[in-house]
Formats: structure tokens, C-alpha cells, sequence
């Protein structure tokens, strides 16, 4: 089962000693690949110059929080 952290105190609660938490948090470069792969998939590619490309690639994963 998977959860935000902000239910985990209910899980403990229902589940009690019968779980466990794992952490999976994401690397910028997995950001990034991801960031690119959707970007690639655009059905408009000549709306954004290298430039702004450039920028999302840099300023998304500085700003991804625990999801």
C-alpha cells in the first residue's frame, strides 16, 4: 500500500505494527528525465525555445517538495 506522509498517522493507527514505511523521494536527475520525456511529447514543440526549456529544467526540481 502506498500513502502520503500526511495519512501516516492514520495507517499507524489501523495498521498497527503491521506495516512499514519506506521513503521513496525522487533525484533531480529522475525530475529532470521526467521533465524531459513529457516536454519531448508536446504537440506544440515550437511554442518554447531552448531557452525557456532550459529554464523549466532548472527551476521545477529546485522547487519539488516531498510528494
Amino acid at each position: 500500500m502506498t500513502g502520503r506522509p500526511h495519512i501516516r498517522g492514520e495507517m499507524e493507527k489501523r495498521f498497527a505494527g503491521l506495516m512499514v514505511n519506506v521513503s521513496i523521494c525522487p533525484t533531480k536527475c529522475d525530475i529532470n528525465e521526467y521533465i524531459r520525456v513529457r516536454l519531448s511529447e508536446d504537440e506544440m514543440p515550437d511554442a518554447m525555445d531552448e531557452s525557456l526549456e532550459a529554464e523549466i529544467l532548472e527551476k521545477v526540481p529546485e522547487n519539488v517538495s516531498e510528494m
